[in-house]
């Protein structure tokens, strides 16, 4: 007999975000001979045409006086910063953006509990909403098997205030009571989380981020060494060492014929002036333009600082991993992306701030296009981050749950 599972999320599409393709992929790739999915959801009134056949969505509104701004694909610098600007400040006095959404949210999910009675709820944080919604339905409820997925850390976090934190804290213990199992997209972040409190009754399982297109080996390459890096730069990020240390090897006649691409930046940086004529910044385009631009690079560049955060992949490293393409990772050494670019030898590794380690890398990747020395990359690892892949194990996690 079938199982009904209900995914309460923020973020799905039409919402373009890492958060989003999560969510989606779940319910996407649940098994549908085994499960009736249902997915509750904000509704943002955008126009969305790759709906699911076989998962029922809803959509609540949220009324809320103060929200937080979206930002479009194509927007000038001021209004940006402007938006940037007005989240923050939203983050720092409004408590919580969505109590209209998850005020009305519960009311409807609770009769759609009854009517199509629903055997698992899933709610995926950030933001703190769809938790609160389910604790609501759980404690209505207390037959739900409930599964808190946790894409990032809630109290533990660096970037929120102490008045945040420690509203997340409350919000953590009444989850850590009443949930059956957690779940995050990496290790440490589930051990953090053990850390805080006493869970031994609920079962704790890693479920990565990962990508949704097939392998292949047959994209046109570049004529000149071209290093990709798509997506934004967010918080303190940025390539200026990356920059750098490429601008260096120019200026020493030990890099030519070469081509930077930054896709789907919004930020400003500066560009060194023999790097100019060279380096190409286009406005954000489709994902699956974005995944063509990772394909048909020579190198795939990702940059994450080492700020004392541990368990963090950065989504885009799954996709850059399934283009079988090199990686050029400027990243904390000792955590997961690092280790899994490691494992995959997928790519050439170094701290954000060690210019010297970043050129020797450079001219690594460079020396491999230019003789044609191809890297033995780990494709059965790869292929294990497939978001089939890891829904797989949602879906063992969820049996698991029934049969206790």
């Amino acid at each position: 007999m079938k199982k009904s599972i209900l995914i309460v999320s923020i973020y799905y599409p039409p919402i373009q975000s890492i958060a989003s393709n999560r969510i989606y992929s779940f319910a996407k790739y649940l098994n549908k001979e085994k499960f009736k999915v249902y997915v509750h959801t904000l509704d943002e009134e955008k126009p969305f045409v790759n709906h699911l056949e076989d998962v029922h969505v809803s959509r609540v509104k949220n009324n809320n006086l103060f929200k937080r701004l979206t930002f479009e694909k194509k927007s000038n610098k001021l209004l940006h910063y402007s938006k940037v600007i007005y989240n923050k400040l939203l983050s720092l006095y409004v408590t919580d953006v969505y109590s209209s959404w998850t005020k009305k949210s519960i009311g409807y999910l609770s009769k759609k509990i009854e009517e199509e009675q629903i055997d698992i709820l899933l709610s995926s944080f950030s933001p703190d909403a769809s938790h609160i919604v389910a604790l609501a339905l759980k404690e209505k409820y207390p037959q739900l098997i409930w599964i808190a997925d946790m894409r990032d850390e809630m109290s533990a976090s660096p970037f929120i205030s102490n008045k945040q934190k420690a509203r997340y804290k409350i919000l953590e213990d009444k989850i850590f009571k009443s949930c059956n199992a957690l779940t995050s997209v990496s290790k440490p972040i589930l051990d953090e989380f053990q850390n805080m409190s006493d869970m031994k009754n609920i079962v704790l399982r890693e479920i990565r981020n990962g990508y949704d297109f097939d392998i292949d080996n047959k994209s046109i390459k570049e004529t000149q060494f071209t290093v990709v890096y798509v997506g934004n730069f967010h918080g303190d990020v940025n390539p200026n060492t990356f920059l750098t240390a490429f601008s260096e090897l120019v200026r020493e006649n030990k890099i030519d014929n070469f081509k930077i691409k930054f896709i789907g930046v919004k930020t400003h940086f500066n560009i060194p002036n023999n790097l100019k004529n060279n380096l190409f910044i286009k406005d954000s385009i489709s994902h699956k333009k974005a995944i063509l631009e990772m394909k048909n690079s020579t190198c795939l560049l990702l940059i994450h600082p080492t700020n004392g955060r541990k368990g963090v992949f950065t989504g885009k490293l799954f996709e850059y991993l399934a283009t079988l393409n090199p990686i050029i990772a400027l990243v904390d050494t000792e955590d997961v992306a690092a280790k899994l670019i490691e494992k995959c030898n997928a790519g050439y590794i170094s701290e954000l701030d060690d210019i010297e380690n970043i050129k020797i890398n450079i001219l690594k990747a460079f020396y491999d296009w230019t003789n044609n020395v191809q890297k033995n990359i780990k494709i059965d690892i790869i292929k294990k981050h497939h978001r089939k892949e890891q829904t797989l194990r949602l879906e063992r996690l969820i049996e698991e749950l029934i049969n206790e």
